[in-house]
């Protein structure tokens, strides 16, 4: 599935790639795993808060390493609640292994936090959806610690040659 966003709408010439999880197919739910937990999640949710594991093949030639994004478009904040900002993984590295003993370097999300927080949505029963986008650069690192997600969409817009997405959706009981 290709992706949008800043860094990609702005460029016809993007060319797309695959992008997969043994955690959850395209579209359907993401693992209770995957929910927030510890401290974080302050006794509304009670996940592992550990990061499903993805894959991608069939890159774009001139690709020289890869960022990760998650985002909950459906959050009430504009541009959608990041849940992890993921980059300088290299190419020889097309995968990420889940939550830790990955190679790259990650920013701060919307929690605060650098690192991964899973979802939490309100306990309304309405599923959210959370888009994980891999975007492939042509530029081999990404400069800066702890970026912001707005912070790395500028810095790597002239790099993205190609961008993937897929989708998990998670929802929390209805609570009365």
């Amino acid at each position: 599935m290709a992706a949008s966003g800043p860094a990609v709408s702005q460029a016809a010439h993007l060319r797309p790639f695959t992008v997969v999880s043994p955690n959850f197919r395209d579209g359907h739910f993401l693992p209770r795993s995957a929910e927030l937990g510890g401290p974080v999640g302050q006794g509304v949710c009670n996940g592992k808060n550990l990061a499903p594991a993805l894959r991608w093949f069939n890159v774009p030639a001139g690709t020289k390493s890869f960022t990760l994004t998650i985002t909950d478009p459906d959050a009430p904040v504009a541009g959608g609640f990041h849940h992890w900002v993921v980059y300088n993984i290299p190419r020889s590295h097309p995968f990420l292994a889940g939550h830790g003993h990955n190679p790259f370097s990650e920013g701060t999300n919307d929690f605060g936090h650098v690192g991964y927080d899973g979802p939490c949505p309100p306990a309304t029963g309405q599923p959210h959806h959370y888009v994980f986008t891999v975007y492939a650069l042509k530029a081999g690192h990404v400069s800066g610690a702890h970026l912001t997600y707005g912070q790395l969409i500028a810095k790597i817009g002239p790099d993205v040659v190609g961008a993937t997405s897929i989708i998990g959706k998670f929802r929390l009981p209805l609570h009365k």
